[in-house]
C-alpha cells in the first residue's frame, strides 16, 4: 500500500468524549460491528463525512460510512458478507440483511479528488489507481470542512484536521483547500457546496461564493449523466425548493435548467406555484412518501413553461394538444442526460394528465385513464396539482379495477417467484455474521 509519511501529517485537532455529544446509540449498530471487527484486526476505523455531521447537528444520518488503513482485499478477507467495487478507487460494500449496504473506503490520498459514490471514470484529474493515503491526507481530498471529521470509536473522540468543528459551530459551509483549484478539479463540487448550504440552512463562505460565481459555466466540462445523477441526490431530499433558490442565485441553474428561469426571480417567490408545488414534493419526502423521480421532473417540465405561474392554476390551459406538451418536452433536459427510461415515463405520465385536461367532461370514465402501470405516478401528479377529485377517484378506480382483473400479480392462480439478484452472493446474510 503506498502512502505518505504519517510523520508529516499535522496534529489534528481531538475532542474527547466530553467535548461532542456523540454515542454509540447515534451509531448504526452493524457500522459499529464493522469498526470494531477492523480495530481488533489492528487497523484503524473511523466513522466519516456524513454521519459524523448529521449527528453532531441532531439529525439521523442517512449513511453511515467508515473509513480505514485496511485494503479492500484485506477487508474482504475480514468480510464474508462483503464485495470489493469500483474501477480506479476500489471500495468495499458489506450487506447486511433488508438490503443494507455500508461502504468502507481505505484512506486515500489527497490528490484524488473524487467522492466515493461518484462515477470515478468521468473524472480526467483521477489519481492513479488504487492510491493510498493516511486519515490526513484522506480528509484533505474531503470536499468540504464540515464532511472531513472523523469519529473514533476506539476512544469515543472527534479527530478534526480541517476545522469542521468550529465552521459547524459557526455554521458555514467551507470548501477544504483553496476552492478555486479544487472546482477546477471537479466542477460538481460546486453543487455540492450548494446542496450542503440550503440543506443545513448554512452560509457558503465568501471565498467559495465568490469562486462559483467566477466559474460556474464550468460546469459544462462534466458529462450531462453525471450532473444528472447529482441532480437526482435532490430530487426527493425533502429540501429541493431551497437547493433550487439557490442555484438560482448561485447561477449554477442556468448551466443544467436553464428552462426554470424564464420569470427568475419571481418563480421561485414564497407566492409562486414553484414554490408551492416543490414544496408540497419537499414535505412528501420528509414524511417518508416520496414522488418518484419521473413525477418530480414532470412536475419541473410543467412549470418549465412560460407563464407556469397562472397556467397551472387552469389545469393545463397553455397545452392545447399533445403536440404542443411533446413540443415542450423536447425542449427540456438539454442540458441533462435524462435516461430514455425515465424520459419516456415523464412522456407517459403527463400525456395522460393532458388527455384529462382537453377531456374534462370526460375525465371521469376509466376509459380515458392510463393502464394501471403509471397510475400511482399519475395520482400522485394529480394531487400535487390539485387536480379535481373525481379525476383522482377514476384513476384509482380503473387501478384497483386492473388490479383485481390480475389476480393480485399472479396469473393461473400461480404466483410469480422473484428472481435473485445476479452477483448478490452474501447480501442476505444476517448482521450477526459480523459480530
Amino acid at each position: 500500500m503506498q502512502s505518505e509519511d504519517q510523520g508529516s501529517s499535522p496534529k489534528p485537532d481531538v475532542y474527547s468524549r466530553e467535548e461532542h455529544p456523540i454515542t454509540a446509540q447515534d451509531i448504526d449498530p452493524d457500522a459499529l460491528k464493522i469498526m470494531q471487527r477492523l480495530i481488533r484486526s489492528g487497523f484503524k476505523a473511523y466513522m466519516v463525512g456524513g454521519g459524523v455531521r448529521d449527528v453532531l447537528l441532531g439529525r439521523k444520518p442517512k449513511d453511515f460510512d467508515i473509513t480505514t488503513d485496511a485494503t479492500p482485499r484485506r477487508m474482504k478477507a475480514l468480510f464474508s458478507n462483503s464485495r470489493i467495487i469500483g474501477r480506479r478507487f476500489k471500495l468495499v460494500h458489506v450487506f447486511f440483511g433488508g438490503g443494507k449496504i455500508i461502504e468502507v473506503s481505505t484512506f486515500r490520498d489527497s490528490s484524488d479528488p473524487v467522492e466515493p459514490g461518484d462515477d470515478e471514470g468521468d473524472v480526467q484529474q483521477l489519481a492513479p489507481d488504487n492510491r493510498y493515503g493516511n486519515e490526513y491526507t484522506d480528509a484533505l481530498r474531503r470536499d468540504i470542512t464540515i464532511n472531513g471529521l472523523f469519529y473514533d470509536p476506539s476512544t469515543c473522540s472527534i479527530i478534526d484536521y480541517v476545522g469542521g468543528i468550529r465552521d459547524l459551530s459557526d455554521r458555514v459551509v467551507r470548501v477544504i483547500g483553496e476552492p478555486s483549484v479544487r472546482f477546477t478539479e471537479d466542477p460538481v463540487r460546486m453543487v455540492r457546496v450548494v446542496r450542503h448550504a440550503a440543506r443545513t440552512g448554512f452560509s457558503i463562505d465568501k471565498q467559495a461564493w465568490d469562486a462559483i460565481s467566477k466559474m460556474h459555466q464550468d460546469l459544462r466540462q462534466c458529462p450531462a449523466m453525471r450532473v444528472f445523477e447529482e441532480l437526482k441526490k435532490d430530487l426527493q431530499s425533502g429540501h429541493f425548493i431551497k437547493i433550487l433558490r439557490l442555484l438560482a442565485q448561485t447561477q449554477l441553474l442556468d448551466v443544467f435548467l436553464p428552462e426554470l428561469l424564464h420569470d427568475y426571480p419571481a418563480i421561485f417567490a414564497e407566492e409562486s406555484l414553484v414554490t408551492k408545488y416543490v414544496s408540497e414534493i419537499d414535505e412528501r419526502c420528509r414524511i417518508g412518501k416520496e414522488p418518484s423521480v419521473a413525477v418530480v421532473l414532470s412536475i419541473l417540465v410543467l412549470l418549465s413553461k412560460a407563464g407556469a405561474t397562472s397556467f397551472l392554476s387552469a389545469q393545463g390551459a397553455a397545452f392545447r394538444s399533445p403536440e404542443d406538451l411533446q413540443e415542450h418536452l423536447s425542449s427540456c433536459f438539454k442540458s441533462l442526460a435524462v435516461p430514455r427510461r425515465e424520459r419516456e415515463r415523464i412522456d407517459s405520465i403527463l400525456s395522460a394528465w393532458l388527455s384529462l385536461v382537453l377531456h374534462q367532461e370526460e375525465a371521469v370514465r376509466p376509459s380515458r385513464i392510463i393502464e394501471s402501470s403509471l397510475a400511482e405516478d399519475l395520482i400522485i401528479l394529480l394531487e400535487i396539482l390539485g387536480a379535481p377529485e373525481d379525476w383522482i377517484a377514476a384513476v384509482e378506480g380503473q387501478s384497483k379495477s386492473r388490479g383485481d382483473d390480475d389476480d393480485g400479480g399472479s396469473r393461473n392462480g400461480r404466483t410469480r417467484r422473484r428472481r435473485g439478484r445476479p452477483g448478490g452472493r452474501g447480501r442476505g446474510r444476517p448482521a450477526d455474521r459480523v459480530a
